[in-house]
């Protein structure tokens, strides 16, 4: 199957056993890929190969350029998607990879697929204005230097994203991207104005409210799901981070 090569970028979601392959890069069913170099050339070639004879589905969005563009200009994000984590396996796990696996089950309906597809765009926007806050801060550096760090940048974000709730630690990410601990740590609080590890305790404590908001799970074991091993460590760092306690978060959505 061929891709037309028109400016669009495309999000290749793999689902199931199914390997796929595109832009010389093969991905399986626990990372997905985008595809955002705009450059007019050959088309692009997919390959879709199922693990076995069982579940294999591919979710393959095409999203215009001009489209972003506008909504990009409508929130004063500078649009420039050329180098924005083209060709890189992410991992499943994260928010955008989760929103694409709740429309590939909603197909069926329209209304609720094109809610999703507005989510997926708001994502996209959200790398476009890390991808411009990276390049702000790290704007004392070489620009070939800073246009090789921020592909590796975003997709050590997308990879903590995606791993908040394990025992993740800054020489995990470090090594995921290819970069020394020190030098890790270092650029990413550069770039985006929190350490790895204020980050991931942001994510758990989001994570938090999502369970608080819509599971039944009781906060005793809301706080084990995200990482903490005290009850009571977790109420103050919930109440520090919301100002409010989690049982009194709760009672907001009866």
């Amino acid at each position: 199957m061929s891709l037309p090569r028109l400016g669009h970028v495309f999000i290749m979601c793999p689902l199931g056993e199914t390997i796929a392959a595109c832009a010389d890069t093969v991905v399986d069913s626990d990372h997905y890929l985008l595809l955002t170099n705009a450059a007019p050339d050959q088309p692009y070639r997919l390959d879709h190969l199922p693990r076995t004879e069982g579940d294999a589905r591919l979710l393959l969005l095409m999203l215009s350029p001009a489209f972003i563009a506008e909504m990009a200009d409508f929130l004063s994000i500078p649009f420039d998607m050329t180098h924005l984590l083209h060709a890189v396996p992410l991992p499943q796990g994260d928010t955008l990879s989760q929103v694409l696996r709740l429309m590939a089950d909603t197909l069926h309906d329209p209304e609720q697929t094109e809610e999703l597809f507005m989510e997926v765009v708001g994502q996209i926007l959200r790398l476009l204005r890390l991808r411009h806050q990276t390049l702000v801060n790290l704007a004392h550096h070489k620009v070939a230097t800073v246009n090789d760090l921020i592909p590796c940048l975003l997709q050590a974000r997308q990879f903590i994203e995606a791993n908040c709730l394990e025992a993740i630690q800054t020489p995990d990410a470090a090594r995921y991207v290819g970069l020394s601990e020190y030098h890790f740590a270092r650029l990413f609080k550069t770039a985006f104005d929190i350490t790895m590890h204020q980050y991931v305790l942001r994510l758990r404590l989001n994570h938090a409210r999502y369970l608080l908001e819509l599971s039944e799970m009781s906060i005793t074991d809301i706080s084990l799901t995200v990482g903490y091993s005290s009850l009571s460590a977790f109420i103050h760092a919930f109440r520090h981070y919301n100002g409010i306690t989690p049982s009194d978060y709760r009672a907001q959505f009866p």
